[in-house]
């Protein structure tokens, strides 16, 4: 947002005198090419417990505030309280070609006078999961909330719902923070993360909906592109103030003053605590041509370090061929979402292709939505799950 001042000099938000109040979204049909939103009614009950009834285990309703539902009789009675709510708003999702519903969503904290509103209470079966109409379903709400003047679009998760969270970066969200303990639902407590699309964003995201869900990108249903993809090819300009010019090189001991903060910031953000000599003998050791270990540091024009990345060279037993690992990568906090994180990314791979490493390969918290949204357009996830054990 480009800031204003006031008669103060104070900092204040962009004037919107012309702003009205948005109109409460309704209940009505939402067409789409592969399913449409219909206003859920009990019409659709039987069709979502036969759904419902496809799973295999109970998984699908973990991170839900309802549910899961042992009786027909009980779903059937939630669906019914559903059908009369107006906050949440929910919607049936109809496989266009069967005919039946196999899904919910919801509209909900709809906020008219400021122009927000968040998705909720996505309840998709086994068989909507992973299909092009999970997609396109949250196409077509988010698209009316736009079309009606909403100026933003929220989407909240329990921060260890892995699924939710990448299911909204790849559907075009931002993340934007953690809320600790924020709720209590099933007897446990739950950290909240927090995404949103905003109206400036909305042309982009639903440019890239268009072209993904186009005869072109998707004969017989099946996609050539996927949404990322496409969203990153269109190449949108962005705003130059967002951008900083990023230089990558390696750290030597006049760095040392410009470092420090850094790695205490990026301790604090782990909540971990390490004692000075562990942190000197960490940065004695990134400057000593015996050791297989490495710091670079991302610096601005003026030379302002404004990140760091740490990696260690190893061998494996799969090749003959070192591995890189990459241990410890930081960016400022001011400096976020100016590419600094992808350019240590990027010089992290130069660095390794010049000592001959045949993989870079990095790991980092589940919680880290913001990070793996990067990490995800750089690098492949192989799916493998860490284990420690402390031995001290």
């Amino acid at each position: 947002m480009t800031g204003m001042t006031n008669e103060y000099q104070q900092p204040v938000g962009n004037s919107l005198c012309e702003w009205k109040t948005c109109p409460r979204p309704e209940r009505i049909t939402l067409e789409g090419r592969y399913c449409r939103l219909e206003p859920l009614s009990r019409i659709h009950t039987a069709d979502l417990w036969a759904a419902w009834s496809t799973a295999k285990d109970d998984r699908g309703w973990t991170y839900l505030s309802v549910g899961p539902f042992r009786e027909q009789q009980q779903f059937a009675e939630f669906i019914e309280g559903a059908t009369q709510s107006n906050d949440p708003l929910h919607y049936a999702v109809v496989d266009s070609q069967s005919g039946s519903a196999v899904g919910t969503l919801s509209l909900m904290r709809i906020d008219p006078a400021n122009g927000v509103v968040e998705v909720g209470f996505v309840m998709y079966t086994p068989l909507l999961q992973r299909t092009v109409q999970a997609s396109e379903a949250h196409f077509l709400l988010m698209k009316y909330a736009f079309e009606l003047g909403y100026r933003r679009y929220e989407w909240k998760c329990d921060s260890l719902n892995g699924p939710s969270r990448h299911a909204a970066i790849r559907l075009g969200f931002r993340y934007e923070g953690l809320f600790r303990q924020a709720v209590v639902y099933k007897q446990r407590t739950r950290d909240t993360a927090w995404f949103s699309i905003i109206d400036s964003e909305w042309p982009e995201i639903k440019q890239a909906f268009e072209i993904w869900l186009s005869d072109e990108n998707m004969p017989g249903g099946v996609q050539t592109q996927g949404l990322a993809q496409i969203r990153a090819s269109l190449k949108i300009p962005r705003p130059t103030a967002s951008r900083t010019v990023v230089n990558v090189r390696p750290l030597d001991a006049s760095d040392h003053a410009a470092w420090l903060p850094l790695w205490q910031g990026y301790l604090t953000f782990y909540n971990s605590q390490l004692s000075e000599e562990i942190s000197e003998l960490t940065w004695q050791r990134m400057l000593d041509a015996s050791e297989p270990m490495f710091a670079l540091g991302a610096f601005d024009e003026q030379g302002k370090m404004l990140g760091f990345s740490h990696i260690i060279y190893h061998r494996g037993t799969w090749s003959a061929e070192d591995h890189c690992y990459l241990e410890d990568l930081f960016t400022a906090p001011e400096s976020r979402g100016k590419g600094v994180g992808r350019a240590l990314i990027e010089g992290v791979y130069q660095h390794a292709q010049a000592k001959g490493c045949g993989r870079v390969y990095w790991h980092t918290h589940e919680t880290n939505a913001a990070g793996q949204a990067l990490y995800d357009k750089m690098a492949d996830k192989p799916g493998f799950i860490q284990y420690r054990k402390f031995l001290k």
